[in-house]
C-alpha cells in the first residue's frame, strides 16, 4: 500500500538502511582488515559512542572510504565515523528513531489500514512487526544527522565488505547532495518520498555490487535484472519473517529492487554521471522510477483531488491523504494478483489522491486515481477483477465498471471505473479489538465512489 510504502520509504530514507538486499552484507573489523590503504581515519575522541570502532578499524573505514569514493566518483569531503552494535540494539536503535520522528498516531494508522484491507490479522502490531523484519534483514545504516554509520557486530567477510561500502555510499550522498535535508518524513508526499528513497537505496546497492565484483573485473550492469531482483526478493522470504505481512515484506525491499532497476538504467545510458544528473533533479514520481523515459522527460502526476466523503454521512472527518504512486498500487495489487498483473495494472498510472475518514472508531478508506489513456485504466479493471474474485469470493457487484466484496468484518472492499478514473475504497468499520465490524454495504460504498468519481 502506498500510505504504508510512504512511511516505510521514509523510514529507509531517514536511515538509509541496508535490509539484506542482493548480498548479506559483514563486522566492520573484516571488511576493514580486507579493505585497501587510503586516507586519513575518524578520530571516536573523547566523547566516543559506545560501540565506536578502533583507531585501527576507523583507519580501515577510511581505506574502504577511498575506494568506494574512486568507484562512486563522488569525493568525499569528511571522515564517516563507525559504531558497531549487537542486531538487538541496532534495532532499538531503529525503533527509538521511529518513535521519536513519526507521529505515533501515524505508526498506528498504518497497521489499521493493512488490517482493513485484509493484508494483517486483527492482532498485528505494525511497529513490533517492522522490528521483526528489521532484526531479521538489518546489516547496518548510515544516520544522516549525524553523519555516523551504523553496522551489526556479528557481520563478517563479503558480508562485512558490502554492507560498509553501502552505507559509505549513503555518506557520500548525504556529503554531496544532502541526504539530511531530504530525510524528513514529509505527511502527504508518500510517493515523492519512496521516490526518492528508491534512488538512494538503488545508488547504493549498486555501487556496493560494483565494490564486491570488483576483484572480478565485473560490475552490477554484468548481471540480467531479473535475477537480481529474485535474489533480492528472496531475502525477505525466509522462514523466520514468514509471519510479517507480505505486503510489509515487499514494500521494505522495493526501494532496493525497483531504486537498482533505475540506477542501473541510468548507467547504461550515461554512466555514473547520469545517476548525478538524477540527484541533481530527483525523481519526483515512482512512476518516474519505473520508467526512465518519464524521469527524462520530467512528466508530473496529473492533480487529483483527494475523495470526498458526503455519501458516507455526517460525522466523519478527514484525518490524513496522500499519494499511493504507481510502485504503490503495484505492490498493493500483488497482494491479489501475480506480480506481472499487477505491474500492468498499475502501469499507465497518472495521479491519485487518498484519503482517510475517521467518525469515532470508525475508518473508511478512498483512493482516487486518474490514468493517462483510458485503455490503461480499462486494463487494470480487466487484470483486477478476477484476482480479487479469487480472494474474496462472490461480488455483492459485479459489472464491467465495478467489483465490491461485501466482508461482514472489515467492511466492504470496492473497485469502480468512470472513464480513465478508477477508486479503489475499503470501508467504513469499526476498528475494535479483537474483531472489526463492518459498519456499510456495498450500495453505499457505490455511492462514495460515485460521488469521488463525479469530482474533476
Amino acid at each position: 500500500m502506498r500510505r504504508l510504502a510512504g512511511v516505510v520509504a521514509a523510514l529507509a530514507l531517514a536511515l538509509a538502511s541496508c535490509a539484506g538486499a542482493a548480498t548479506a552484507p559483514t563486522a566492520a573489523s573484516d571488511a576493514a582488515r580486507t579493505a585497501p590503504d587510503a586516507g586519513g581515519a575518524a578520530d571516536p575522541g573523547p566523547e566516543a559512542e559506545e560501540g565506536s570502532l578502533s583507531s585501527k578499524e576507523s583507519k580501515a573505514v577510511a581505506r574502504a572510504l577511498t575506494r568506494v569514493s574512486e568507484l562512486r566518483g563522488v569525493k568525499a569531503t569528511r571522515a564517516v565515523p563507525g559504531v558497531r552494535l549487537d542486531r538487538d540494539k541496532l534495532v532499538g536503535r531503529v525503533k527509538e528513531k521511529a518513535l521519536r520522528e513519526y507521529p505515533a498516531e501515524a505508526l498506528r494508522r498504518e497497521g489499521q489500514l493493512l488490517q482493513m484491507f485484509g493484508f494483517a490479522p486483527t492482532t498485528f502490531d505494525y511497529l513490533g512487526e517492522m522490528m521483526k523484519l528489521l532484526e531479521a534483514q538489518l546489516e547496518g545504516f548510515y544516520e544522516p544527522k549525524t553523519g555516523t554509520m551504523y553496522l551489526a557486530a556479528d557481520l563478517r567477510g563479503k558480508e562485512a565488505q558490502a554492507t560498509l561500502a553501502h552505507e559509505l555510499v549513503h555518506a557520500l550522498q548525504d556529503q554531496r547532495w544532502d541526504l539530511k535535508s531530504r530525510s524528513s518524513y514529509r505527511p502527504g508526499k508518500g510517493d515523492e518520498t519512496l521516490a526518492l528513497a528508491c534512488l538512494a537505496e538503488g545508488d547504493a546497492t549498486s555501487l556496493m555490487m560494483d565494490f564486491i565484483m570488483q576483484e572480478q573485473e565485473r560490475t552490477a550492469l554484468d548481471l540480467p535484472d531479473e535475477m537480481i531482483r529474485e535474489l533480492m526478493a528472496s531475502g525477505v522470504n525466509g522462514a523466520s519473517i514468514q509471519s510479517v505481512p507480505h505486503i510489509l515484506r515487499t514494500t521494505l525491499i522495493a526501494p532496493y529492487i525497483d531504486g537498482l532497476s533505475f540506477v542501473n538504467a541510468l548507467r547504461r545510458k550515461g554512466g555514473w554521471a547520469m545517476v548525478d544528473r538524477a540527484w541533481a533533479t530527483p525523481p519526483t514520481t515512482t512512476e518516474q522510477v519505473l520508467h526512465l523515459d518519464k524521469w527524462e522527460s520530467h512528466e508530473p502526476a496529473i492533480v487529483v483531488p483527494a475523495p470526498s466523503a458526503g455519501a458516507l454521512g455526517a460525522g466523519w472527518k478527514l484525518d490524513d491523504e496522500d499519494t499511493f504512486g504507481e510502485l504503490g498500487f503495484a505492490l498493493t495489487f500483488e497482494e491479489w494478483l501475480d506480480d506481472a498483473s499487477a505491474r500492468a495494472a498499475a502501469a499507465g498510472w497518472g495521479g491519485d489522491r487518498s484519503a482517510v475518514y475517521t467518525k469515532g472508531d470508525e475508518l473508511a478508506f478512498a483512493v482516487h486515481a486518474r490514468y493517462d489513456a483510458l485503455s490503461f485504466a480499462e486494463r487494470a479493471m480487466q487484470k483486477l477483477a478476477p484476482g480479487l474474485k479469487k480472494a474474496h469470493g462472490a461480488a455483492a457487484i459485479d459489472t464491467p465498471t465495478a467489483v465490491c466484496f461485501e466482508r461482514k468484518d472489515l467492511g466492504p472492499l470496492l473497485f469502480a471505473r468512470k472513464d480513465r478514473d478508477l477508486v479503489m475504497a475499503a470501508g467504513p468499520a469499526r476498528a475494535a479489538k479483537p474483531a472489526w465490524t463492518s459498519t456499510s454495504t456495498c450500495a453505499q460504498a457505490k455511492q462514495w465512489a460515485d460521488e469521488i468519481l463525479a469530482t474533476r
